[in-house]
């Protein structure tokens, strides 16, 4: 697919990354009552540890990853996902919006009415994904 215009502007990149995240779909293996299932990253509304575990959460649910957050986070195109905290990785697509807290930190609203907390160390990535 070719895209013509007068320049590139902000608008057609953004085009440009929607039309090779549609073309260039990417899965995860996941695992869910010991099945491995193969889940589209674009189901994806956030990656999170707990109990030193590694989950996936999807409007559909909470799935298991066999994984390590850091290495997960090399895998991810970095135009799509944020890592938030030491913890958590956000879709940027479901992301509702980000609310400063008196503390300094953001407080993350998901589209799927899920509330995270980012953590102060990665206030400036997020402030530069929010100009975006």
């Amino acid at each position: 697919m070719t895209i013509h215009g007068p320049q590139l502007t902000p608008a057609i990149k953004e085009l440009q990354r929607n039309i090779e995240a549609l073309t260039n779909q990417q899965f995860i293996n996941v695992f869910q009552d010991r099945s491995l299932i193969k889940l589209p990253l674009q189901s994806v509304s956030r990656f999170y540890t707990a109990n030193k575990r590694l989950y996936c959460e999807t409007t559909t649910g909470a799935y298991l990853v066999h994984s390590h957050l850091h290495t997960l986070m090399d895998q991810l195109p970095p135009h799509q996902f944020l890592r938030i905290s030491s913890s958590e990785i956000v879709r940027i697509a479901c992301v509702k919006n980000f609310t400063l807290t008196k503390w300094g930190s953001f407080q993350v609203n998901l589209t799927t009415d899920t509330t995270t907390y980012a953590s102060r160390c990665y206030t400036q990535q997020i402030r530069k994904a929010a100009q975006l």
